[in-house]
């Protein structure tokens, strides 16, 4: 019996869930901006008396989204593998999303269905990942990428297609190409409930896990817009 500690902080929401003895507790709570001030105490709800050393695996969405909520939740999930001698599955946060989508009742996809999964990245650009739904469930079609609301239009799907994710709110420019929006977040329930399954059948060393040293964020944007004092010149 395996239990399994997940953890998404790529938005606003902050978001632990466990996965033991095929029960799945889950903190999933509104934090812009201060994801840093609740997350340890959000573990400690969701272990619910439960030992650190009783989680075998931890998995951490890695982005893209937010930059400092990435590096919050991957300083943690890094903090904690490193002291418990832990792998840990390194989540894209987009598919996060996707899987969060699914996991509800009221969100459907029929084989040959596209979806959209988004993020808003500020400064009129979307990072977003195209999925199409099959017999064997939702998989990935592209990477991950950034671009301007209007430039996804461009990538060539068939069938229908449904956008969700912070992006929605672009919908005057969405809209147009992609009808049907659906407004989630990743959450990190279905992760844990997923990465728990496997490991009824398949050991860990089976994943695709990195070592907490090799955990980073997948910011996408490399180009950040931003430089060190030392390279911004004289402001007189």
């Amino acid at each position: 019996m395996q239990t399994v500690l997940a953890l998404d902080t790529a938005t606003e929401f902050c978001s632990v869930a466990l996965a033991h003895a095929g029960h799945i507790t889950q903190q999933h709570v509104e934090l812009p901006r201060a994801h840093n001030r609740h997350i340890l105490s959000m573990i400690d709800t969701v272990l619910a008396g439960k030992k650190l050393s009783d989680i075998d695996l931890i998995a951490c969405g890695v982005g893209p989204g937010s930059f400092t909520g990435l590096r919050i939740g991957c300083s943690v999930a890094q903090g904690l593998a490193w002291s418990l001698d832990l792998p840990v599955y390194p989540q894209c946060s987009l598919h996060a999303q996707a899987l969060s989508a699914l996991a509800e009742e009221s969100f459907t996809l029929e084989t040959g269905d596209w979806l959209l999964s988004t993020i808003d990245a500020q400064i009129n650009q979307l990072y977003w990942r195209w999925f199409c739904y099959g017999d064997d469930g939702l998989y990935p079609v592209s990477e991950p990428l950034i671009s301007p609301p209007t430039a996804i239009g461009a990538f060539p799907v068939q069938g229908k297609v449904t956008v969700i994710g912070s992006g929605c709110h672009y919908e005057d420019v969405l809209r147009a190409s992609f009808p049907r929006e659906v407004d989630y977040r990743p959450s990190a329930r279905p992760i844990a409930g997923v990465l728990a399954a496997q490991l009824h059948s398949a050991p860990i060393s089976d994943l695709p896990t990195v070592r907490a040293i090799d955990l980073l964020p997948r910011y996408v944007q490399l180009d950040v817009g931003w430089k060190k004092l030392s390279e911004q010149g004289s402001h007189d």
